[in-house]
């Protein structure tokens, strides 16, 4: 991989454009203003020995996001399958990753990954269902602190706040502590962002926790269930397939955590209510 030997510049990288838009703020009344808007841009991880796969994303955290798209897919068992990571010299957004045991997955040419797409790259479903292990029973937790680190997401988005277009995704462990934070325009890539930074920082994510801002569907269980995380929080809704994935690999799923409220969609026991309180059965 001689060809990629520049290191990644974070200065270069943009995450909102300012754009000339009418804004109608009543009847018969419309300004022109300037705005901001996120960034959406083709990030091409090249796997040297395997093949290249563009991802649609916001161009920030990109060398996390690699590892972490890398790591879900299950290319990587951990960041020591890595043996180079560089960014190329003559093109913007390309990074260029060795990693060891190639061969198996084979060429993946020109593979093109939306940014509302977690799951494209996944060859076959059914074997990575089977592959991944169920999470261990070993973390517990308090309804307060999943309501806490649910709270933690917003004041950390800044590019929410720059264009309200953005996902967030932080890891955390049973302590409540943040170890990881990201954003991005896809849902998915927030949280490969997250499992990204981790692995290169040598951060341990099994049996910790994860905070989505966005819903929740059967691709985002599956990288959390990769990463070992045992509880999965997200502030909007979930689906039904990741209801019965968070079942198969033994994931706790909570949804519309705010406000003080937490629907629990699969093993409650991780959780421990206040008050002693218990969990009834209606009917």
């Amino acid at each position: 991989m001689a060809e990629f030997g520049r290191p990644i510049d974070h200065e270069t990288l943009r995450v909102a454009d300012y754009v000339d838009i009418f804004r109608v703020r009543g009847p018969a009344c419309a300004e022109r203003v300037a705005d901001r808007v996120i960034v959406e841009e083709p990030v091409t991880i090249m796997v040297d020995r395997v093949g290249s796969f563009t991802v649609m994303c916001t161009p920030s955290d990109i060398e996390a996001l690699a590892v972490g798209f890398l790591y879900s897919e299950g290319m990587i068992r951990s960041a020591d399958d890595i043996l180079a990571l560089h960014a190329k010299d003559d093109l913007p957004n390309v990074i260029g990753i060795e990693i060891r045991e190639p061969a198996q997955f084979g060429i993946a040419r020109n593979l093109v990954v939306a940014s509302s797409c977690g799951m494209c790259g996944v060859r076959n479903l059914q074997k990575m269902l089977a592959d991944v292990p169920a999470c261990p029973h070993s973390l517990q937790v308090s309804q307060q602190l999943l309501l806490d680190v649910a709270e933690e997401l917003r004041p950390r988005q800044t590019i929410f706040a720059l264009t309200g277009s953005s996902h967030a995704a932080a890891l955390f462990d049973r302590d409540g502590t943040i170890l990881a934070f990201a954003e991005d325009i896809g849902r998915h890539n927030a949280l490969d962002k997250a499992i990204g930074k981790c692995l290169l920082t040598r951060q341990v994510t099994r049996g910790g926790g994860v905070v989505l801002s966005g819903r929740v569907s059967l691709e985002m269980i599956a990288k959390a269930a990769r990463a070992g995380v045992e509880v999965v929080v997200a502030v909007s809704g979930v689906s039904s397939y990741a209801i019965a994935a968070a079942q198969r690999w033994n994931i706790t799923l909570c949804g519309f955590v705010r406000n003080g409220r937490i629907n629990i969609y699969t093993d409650p026991t991780r959780i421990r209510l206040e008050n002693n309180g218990r969990y009834a059965h209606a009917g």
